[in-house]
């Protein structure tokens, strides 16, 4: 069995303070408490930093260090805005390009999304909900209008795992799933403009979610208790 870089082991526990919430939005991640808990040189702690810091997770300031990002409301509805808007021209044409299969696939997703819900598995959930909406791009051609869909799907969803209620809510009371079947029974009607609202409110709702929601900081040695 192949030993995983020091970086890695790292990065995966910083990674996983913040989906589990035991870091806030803002929370500084400080270097001697990294090292002093794990053991390890700032080396690999610099370099899990870099790693999350591409992937958007946190934002690292010159002099000041490394924090968990900590978007402003304006950010937050700028980054839905586009990608909503990324999303409804990638679907555009959904009713001429989708197959049955790709609809069938969509059901599964929707069945899976309930199921990593009921089982409070967010990182699995995250997964399927970003298969689901990729499944809906399936048809567009545009390879650079996918390419930034995603990126801005992948970046909304960091914000689903620092304000979402996620682990609050019984799986009855999920907007998300239940939308998507909305959204594959419109489809399966045909219904273009049906469509397109759902998928608008369906991104718009989210912004005002999360508007007045905040969360409780941690400090860093507490992830390595």
């Amino acid at each position: 069995m192949v030993k995983q870089p020091m970086s890695q082991f790292v990065y995966q526990k910083l990674k996983t303070g913040i989906i589990e919430r035991k870091l806030a939005p803002g929370q500084k991640l400080v270097e001697n408490d990294i090292s002093n808990s794990l053991s390890v040189s700032r080396t690999p702690i610099r370099q899990a930093f870099s790693k999350l810091q591409k992937e958007g997770f946190i934002t690292i300031i010159p002099n000041r260090g490394a924090q968990v990002i900590n978007p402003t409301i304006d950010e937050i509805t700028d980054a839905f805005t586009h990608r909503k808007q990324l999303e409804l021209l990638a679907t555009m044409d959904i009713m001429e390009k989708i197959k049955q299969e790709d609809i069938d696939n969509l059901n599964i997703l929707i069945q899976e999304e309930a199921e990593a819900f009921v089982k409070k598995d967010l990182v699995q959930y995250i997964h399927v909900n970003t298969k689901f909406h990729i499944t809906l791009m399936g048809g567009c051609t545009n390879r650079f209008l996918k390419e930034n869909a995603v990126k801005m799907i992948n970046q909304t969803h960091i914000y689903l795992i620092l304000y979402d209620h996620f682990y609050k809510i019984d799986e009855k009371n999920t907007r998300g799933s239940n939308e998507h079947k909305l959204m594959v029974n419109v489809i399966e009607k045909g219904d273009t403009g049906a469509f397109i609202t759902l998928l608008d409110k369906h991104i718009s709702s989210t912004i005002e979610e999360y508007k007045t929601r905040v969360k409780r900081f941690h400090h860093t040695s507490e992830l390595f208790d």
